[in-house]
């Protein structure tokens, strides 16, 4: 079910009267109705995929109390274990079956045997990236003695596939996911309030702004080599705001959503684009998958990497650069697989990985440069050049991560630093290409006006009389119905 579907109109106004006029005076009954409709949402795509999140949420119940209940460390890692390979096990099998067969095919291929290509195409369960991840950090908190089992089966199923978040997340940690299922809910109005304006504003990112650049986007990156250097250029743009209104739409109607039942969920994006360096850009982009990669991987690993080197250098290079490093590294390689069995996602999360190491390894010697020639960090001039160089890398890596492949996208670059790249734009469907650069630039002003909020709405007009702040508000639906795009997936639904 899609948040901005006519289903899921109907089906947030059922829930949210069931939840508190029906079920508000049992916390039990309120959490079992919300489970119900948490699988009604899910399997509402295919009945069959619930199948595997109930199987998946039942496994990590059992491993939680098994790993809690036993006191040797042999056995709490055999049953941590277990839950390791349940849980990735089912991410290889229904997200990578098809991209690992096809690389072997490729590498054996190239010391010269040519193996048949195989036609089974095993379907990705929606959403499964995440609710592995929210399984992951339950039994792995559980292990570390960060999280006590809990023994209600409702409570737990609900942490592991709480609507909102089950598609696309915020990867809300069941460590802070669970003490909200597990105590009373009031409901508050103006937090209501609040959820109905943060989802009002992620609809418009996602239907007005982002269905709209979808039409272009596809067409420029699917038949690039027809196009300018100037187009394509603008191609990149629109990709660049897409995908962060797609998904910071995504974002907000969930937490929006949450807020209407009682839940606060952590802030998944940050106005991300206004970062001056890489490093804020990554505080401030998906928050809840880099703090999980941070807490689960690059912490873990850089501990242990510390504990294993006695040296001060490894290969010439400081025992803490080579960690930072290497763990970089390899967090990033994952984290570009995590997006989806594509190479291109590798490259690009190897593109942020290396931009990380460089940033850095120029933190000094930025700082001896500024000192040396007078100038304070917080100056205008270098927050501003740095802003735009800081975007200037990710639209760059944005074009690895939507080209069909890695080729494309060196191609796609070739094309846009040519000769071309001064001529004017040319292509179909200009009029309505400007009408949604308007809007895109409206919608990253009023970000850009509420940067210190949690959510483009959060404060916006706080200080208008009613009538006006009930304009803007009518002006945003009338904007949604208007010029609404044709109804597209959410991007990260396929990661």
């Amino acid at each position: 079910m899609l948040f901005n579907s006519f289903e899921f109109a109907v089906f947030l106004p059922i829930v949210f009267f069931i939840y508190w006029f029906v079920a508000n005076k049992n916390l039990v009954i309120q959490n079992a109705f919300l489970l119900i409709f948490s699988y009604i949402f899910y399997g509402w795509w295919d009945w069959r995929f619930l199948l595997l999140l109930v199987i998946l949420s039942l496994i990590n119940y059992s491993v939680g109390i098994w790993i809690e209940k036993n006191k040797s460390d042999f056995k709490r890692k055999f049953w941590l274990i277990i839950g390791l390979i349940a849980n990735i096990g089912a991410l290889a099998f229904f997200k990578y079956y098809n991209f690992f067969i096809d690389s072997f095919i490729d590498l054996v291929f190239l010391i010269g045997y040519n193996l048949p290509r195989s036609t089974t195409k095993i379907l990705l369960p929606l959403g499964i990236s995440f609710y592995v991840f929210l399984s992951l950090s339950y039994i792995i908190d559980i292990f570390r003695s960060n999280l006590k089992a809990t023994r209600n089966i409702v409570e737990v199923l609900l942490a592991l596939s709480f609507f909102p978040i089950i598609l696309a997340g915020p990867i809300q940690q069941p460590s802070s996911l669970l003490p909200k299922i597990s105590h009373k809910r009031d409901f508050n109005y103006s937090k209501a309030i609040d959820g109905l304006k943060q989802i009002l504003w992620g609809l418009f990112a996602k239907v007005v702004i982002a269905d709209n650049l979808t039409l272009f986007v596809d067409n420029f990156f699917s038949d690039y080599s027809q196009f300018s250097g100037s187009t394509l250029a603008l191609g990149a743009l629109f990709f660049t705001v897409q995908i962060y209104a797609d998904f910071s739409g995504y974002s907000n109607i969930a937490i929006g959503v949450a807020k209407l039942l009682g839940f606060d969920l952590i802030q998944n994006f940050a106005y991300p684009y206004f970062s001056r360096d890489i490093t804020e850009f990554w505080k401030r982009w998906h928050i809840s998958l880099t703090a999980w990669f941070r807490d689960y991987v690059f912490l873990p690993l850089s501990f242990s990497l510390s504990m294993k080197i006695r040296g001060e250098k490894v290969l010439f290079i400081k025992k803490d650069l080579f960690i930072y490093s290497l763990t970089t590294i390899m967090v990033w390689l994952l984290t570009g697989l995590w997006h989806g069995a594509n190479y291109t996602y590798i490259f690009w999360g190897l593109i942020h990985g290396f931009l990380l190491i460089i940033y850095r390894i120029q933190i000094k010697p930025r700082k001896k440069l500024l000192k040396s020639i007078g100038m304070n960090n917080k100056n205008s001039v270098i927050v501003l050049v740095e802003t735009l160089l800081t975007l200037f890398f990710i639209i760059n890596a944005w074009i690895f991560f939507r080209a069909e492949s890695i080729t494309d996208g060196f191609s796609y670059l070739d094309k846009i630093f040519s000769n071309s790249l001064l001529t004017i734009p040319a292509f179909q469907g200009k009029k309505t290409a400007l009408i949604v650069t308007f809007l895109s630039t409206l919608f990253l002003i009023i970000e850009w006006l509420n940067r210190l909020q949690p959510h483009g709405m959060a404060n916006f007009g706080s200080g208008w009389k009613k009538p006006f702040r009930w304009a803007v508000y009518y002006a945003l639906i009338i904007a949604i119905v208007i010029f609404s795009g044709e109804s597209q997936q959410f991007i990260y639904f396929q990661f």
